[in-house]
């Protein structure tokens, strides 16, 4: 019988979060914001800190594995594990066959099914009973393709202005607008991504006077009853926002805000990969992913993955924490990934860099909607990906196609003086 150390080198995944303490690259401090036009400001949320090594932690683990495997000690630690949703798995199975028959099972070993996806052959899973829960992993170790903690995930926040980038000496010059000529958004926007669909998956859209007349469709996968954070609001509207003064790429694009984040700006890795699926089923040709995370998910990747087979676009934040590495879903294969420039085209102090970086985008000082119907002076990653958004929206609806999108945005970017893994193809810029 070899299941049991094949269940062990795939559970390993789960119990890195044990290890780790917290998980992710989450930011220093939160993202700044001052207020335009009213005298009390707006914050985006607190993120959290780690530091540890995720590859040296799954391999000290593997390698620290008892002979009798202790897997229910180790379920039993992680519902109170830090970065991680407590006591819950996502679980990735080999066939339809398999996750049929799991859903079959579970109730008997007390294990509730949040959710299950059969497109994805997987499953988010709450247990019960560790012991229990135990005993389905080993007994069925053939059944399953992946097994994962469900990993939080959250808004970028941004490092202490003074702890400057000293490996690109990124520049931290504000636009103080919504940054549209850079990017070459002039002229009548107003049909600019007419007929197009972008998906925002963040903390919820509230209504904004920018978002006047924009068609804006609801789903809220947190349900947690608390007020929305401002974020995602703020990145509607630099999507498709209508201000004269500092409105969005493209106003007559359609939103689907797909609320994956709770007022605290946190969400976790399966709300994302079902905020993905939900918005191709909605008819979403753009998914803009201001959130990240430093965990690799299965589920999340597969997610992603079928978005794309759909001709899906998914754009991501690239994270604000000055490290080497993009977080994910910016790091997936076929996103596009975006990093933020300052308003003299350098790379960000904040700003991730990494290799496979698409594109970047203005993230300092970029004006948008809030909360409350605020203005709002904003830094960020997170910025910087929601006008990628709207520009690619705008162009779709000047009939480019998906599949040439990524030629279009390479071609018509401005190179700068900085590598590819600080900046990708250059700054956006639209033809």
């Amino acid at each position: 019988m070899n299941t049991l150390p094949k269940i062990l080198l795939t559970i390993s995944v789960v119990f890195c979060a044990l290890a780790l303490g917290t998980l992710g690259w989450l930011a220093m401090q939160t993202t700044e914001v001052k207020d335009v036009r009213n005298t009390k400001p707006a914050s985006f949320p607190q993120a959290r800190v780690v530091k540890p090594s995720a590859a040296s932690a799954e391999s000290s683990m593997i390698a620290a594995a008892p002979s009798d495997d202790g897997l229910s000690q180790k379920l039993s630690e992680l519902t109170t594990a830090e970065g991680v949703v407590a006591g819950e798995l996502l679980l990735t199975f080999k066939s339809p066959e398999a996750l049929n028959a799991f859903r079959l099972r579970a109730a008997l070993a007390g294990i509730d099914i949040r959710h299950s996806d059969p497109r994805l052959l997987s499953a988010r899973v709450k247990y019960r009973d560790a012991a229990k829960m135990a005993a389905e992993l080993r007994e069925h170790a053939g059944d399953y393709e992946n097994i994962g903690a469900n990993y939080h995930i959250w808004v970028p926040g941004s490092p202490e202005k003074s702890v400057q980038d000293t490996a690109n000496a990124g520049g931290s010059v504000p636009f103080e607008s919504s940054a549209l000529d850079i990017i070459g958004a002039k002229g009548d926007r107003s049909r600019w991504g007419a007929g197009v669909k972008v998906a925002v998956l963040d903390t919820g859209v509230t209504n904004h006077s920018t978002l006047s007349g924009v068609k804006v469709t609801h789903t809220d996968l947190v349900r947690d009853g608390l007020p929305m954070n401002g974020h995602g609001t703020a990145m509607a509207t630099l999507i498709a926002g209508n201000d004269n003064e500092n409105g969005g790429v493209a106003p007559a694009a359609e939103i689907l805000d797909i609320r994956v984040a709770d007022s605290k700006g946190e969400g976790n890795v399966a709300f994302v990969a079902q905020g993905i699926m939900m918005a191709v089923d909605q008819g979403a040709r753009v998914i803009s992913i201001s959130l990240g995370t430093s965990a690799n998910s299965s589920m999340l990747s597969k997610a992603v993955a079928y978005a794309q087979s759909r001709g899906v676009i998914v754009v991501a934040a690239a994270g604000n924490e000055q490290q080497t590495h993009l977080s994910y879903p910016a790091a997936y294969e076929g996103v596009i990934s975006v990093a933020a420039v300052d308003a003299k085209g350098t790379q960000a102090y904040f700003s991730n860099s990494g290799e496979g970086l698409f594109i970047s985008a203005p993230g300092v000082g970029i004006v948008s909607g809030y909360s409350d119907n605020k203005m709002v002076i904003g830094n960020g990653t997170s910025q910087a990906a929601a006008i990628t958004s709207g520009a690619i929206s705008a162009l779709l609806s000047r009939n480019y196609t998906s599949t040439n999108i990524r030629q279009v945005l390479t071609s018509n970017a401005v190179r700068v003086q900085a590598p590819t893994n600080q900046v990708g193809a250059g700054i956006l810029h639209l033809p």
